[in-house]
């Protein structure tokens, strides 16, 4: 006895898995657009959250650069500078800032870690800023000084 011809199409790439891949795989999600050069933004924002902490500038000119818990440490802490300067009957003397240096990675993608040095004539100091790529903008989301 002698067995049948079998024939057998395999063609992995068939019309109809190319007319079905999206349902199998999603749509393809658009490209995020660039965002600002993190260098140059870094810089701006260490030296406005530095003339915040001096007295110098309103907190509320930050508030759509910083995450809600950011603006509200922020505050307080600009908040209690003022109640000392007004105890100690302090003046607030602007003094020119400049960033002596800007260093950051990229942990993940639109995720930014950095260290800014702020230096005026009498002191220097640090500033670590975390930023989030959200809506096509940074937002800071963590700061710390150092």
């Amino acid at each position: 006895m002698r067995k049948p011809d079998i024939k057998i199409e395999s063609t992995v790439f068939s019309q109809e898995y190319e007319n079905q891949k999206h349902l199998e795989f999603g749509p393809e999600l658009p490209k995020t657009p660039p965002l600002e050069n993190p260098t140059v933004y870094l810089g701006r924002i260490a030296t406005a959250i530095n003339e915040v902490i001096l007295g110098t500038r309103p907190v509320d000119q930050l508030s759509k650069v910083l995450n809600e818990h950011v603006f509200e440490s922020l505050r307080t802490r600009s908040a209690a500078r003022a109640q000392a300067r007004l105890r100690d009957r302090k003046q607030n003397v602007v003094q020119p800032t400049d960033v002596l240096k800007v260093s950051y990675q990229s942990p993940a993608e639109n995720v930014i870690e950095s260290v800014v040095l702020l230096s005026n004539r009498q002191r220097a100091k640090a500033i670590t800023i975390r930023l989030e790529g959200q809506n096509g903008s940074w937002r800071a989301t963590n700061i710390g000084f150092l």
